[in-house]
C-alpha cells in the first residue's frame, strides 16, 4: 500500500539501526572508573576522527568536481582553438604582420644600425689614440 507522504523513515523502508548505547559491552559491569574513562576517551577520539574524515570528504568533493569540470572545459576549448587556428584559408590573415609590429621592427633595425655605426666610430677613435 502506497503512502501519500513522499518521505519514508528508514524504519518504514525496512532498515534497522543499532544505537551504540544499545550494544552491551562484554563485562561492562566489571569496568572500573578508570576503564570507563578510557572507553569514553576512545569513543571521543573515534568521533573526532570521523568528524575530521567527514569534513575532508566534504571539502574534497567540490574540489574534485571543479577539477574535472575545468579540465573538461579546458580540453574542449583547446581543441576548438587549435581547430580554428589551423584553417588553411586563414593562414595569410594569421601570418600577416600588424602595422604596429612592423613599425617597431623598423625602429629596432634603425637603432641597431645607429649603434653599430657608433661602435665603429668609438673603435676608430680608440685606434687613433693608440698611434
Amino acid at each position: 500500500m502506497m503512502k501519500s507522504s513522499s518521505v519514508d523513515t528508514p524504519v518504514e523502508r525496512g532498515w534497522s539501526f543499532v544505537n551504540h548505547t544499545d550494544v552491551p559491552l562484554a563485562g561492562a559491569q566489571d569496568l572500573t572508573s578508570k576503564q570507563k574513562m578510557e572507553v569514553e576517551l576512545i569513543e571521543g577520539l573515534i568521533k573526532s576522527y570521523f568528524q575530521i574524515v567527514k569534513k575532508n570528504i566534504q571539502d574534497s568533493v567540490p574540489k574534485a568536481v571543479m577539477h574535472f569540470l575545468v579540465n573538461h572545459v579546458k580540453q574542449k576549448i583547446q581543441s576548438e582553438l587549435v581547430g580554428a587556428l589551423y584553417k588553411e584559408a586563414e593562414f595569410d590573415v594569421l601570418l600577416e604582420e600588424s602595422e604596429q609590429i612592423a613599425a617597431r621592427r623598423n625602429e629596432a633595425a634603425e637603432m641597431l644600425a645607429a649603434l653599430r655605426k657608433a661602435s665603429q666610430v668609438v673603435s676608430e677613435v680608440r685606434d687613433l689614440q693608440l698611434y
